[in-house]
């Protein structure tokens, strides 16, 4: 069997196309430019664009199932119009050239952050609303992403299934991820202060193995949750001490200091030109991370494992010191 795979030089990509490949199956491997992830992975490269109709037709030909993992992951809203673009025109591109080359079953990454976190007080199930056009770009695109191909599964016009992992952590984070950046700083000493709230961790194999064991067992037209357990930032940040013997830091923001100190950030990272270290979208994230996420759907139908947070970030350091 030959599964096709975009954003397959991604964090999440190249740890699907490296299970994939562990359990037999053959990988075509769709990148936009960045290909570290995939060195010496036993898969067909395509570099391009999921907008690339012809592009999508020769990746495609041939596959029998689809994971589609591209994707704009922002916390900076969507300036230049790439989230959008990528998120929804890119899907309904992908899922129109998958029809059309009569490909099995498309397996959709979705997010967390396509439905509703509130109320927190009450077990966060897949049937949460969806996220509208008045919520962050990101949170939105995702929404409307994953419903043109939902709409699709339950119309028959193909077989498939969407996954919304949550914060993903672990090996072979190339480039690094916003939490793999996160990580790093922290064994740096380069992150003075914590900020408050927390938001849901799970292992990125844990995610892959879920997602290709949708290929087979994945419900059509189901949304899964692949998540795994709530940690509060102070946590993360005694794990990271446990595991490195880097101090944590001793003080924590509140929600309204950080609020306040907003448009300083901004403008210090437009004086500095770089990411503001921390933004609107990223203070909500944590301030709305949802304590009860419930995946016992992805348990069940697609055996959905919970490795341990403070193991999966020693994985995560063990593998950046090898790589080094």
């Amino acid at each position: 069997m030959r599964v096709a795979v975009t954003g397959a030089s991604g964090h999440l990509g190249n740890v699907v196309c490296r299970q994939l490949i562990h359990r037999g199956y053959e990988v075509n491997a769709l990148y936009n430019s960045d290909k570290r992830g995939l060195h010496g992975v036993d898969v067909k490269l395509f570099q391009g664009s999921i907008l690339d109709e012809e592009l999508l037709k020769e990746f495609l030909k041939g596959c029998d199932f689809l994971v589609h993992c591209a994707a704009i992951i922002s916390i900076h809203g969507d300036p230049d119009g790439r989230v959008k673009k990528t998120n929804i025109e890119g899907v309904k591109t992908v899922l129109a050239c998958a029809v059309d080359a009569e490909v099995k079953k498309i397996i959709h990454v979705s997010s967390t952050h396509a439905v509703m976190e509130v109320p927190l007080n009450e077990p966060m199930e897949e049937d949460r609303p969806y996220k509208q056009d008045n919520d962050f770009a990101y949170d939105h695109s995702k929404a409307v992403g994953e419903q043109i191909m939902l709409k699709a599964f339950k119309n028959g016009d193909i077989d498939g299934c969407v996954v919304r992992p949550s914060c993903i952590i672990g090996e072979y984070d190339f480039k690094p991820s916003e939490m793999g950046k996160a990580l790093l700083d922290l064994k740096k000493g380069k992150i003075p202060v914590l900020p408050p709230g927390g938001y849901n961790f799970v292992n990125v194999k844990d995610v892959a193995d879920a997602m290709i064991n949708a290929i087979e067992h994945g419900q059509n037209g189901e949304a899964y949750f692949l998540t795994n357990k709530y940690y509060e930032i102070k946590e993360i940040a005694g794990f990271v001490k446990e595991i490195t013997g880097r101090r944590k830091p001793k003080f924590r923001l509140s929600f309204g200091v950080m609020k306040f100190l907003l448009p300083f950030v901004k403008f210090w990272g437009k004086i500095t030109q770089s990411a503001p270290v921390f933004t609107t979208e990223s203070i909500m994230a944590l301030k709305n991370g949802h304590p009860n996420i419930i995946n016992r759907k992805a348990k069940k139908d697609l055996k959905l494992n919970s490795s341990p947070i403070k193991n999966t970030i020693k994985e995560f350091f063990d593998w950046q010191k090898a790589k080094e």
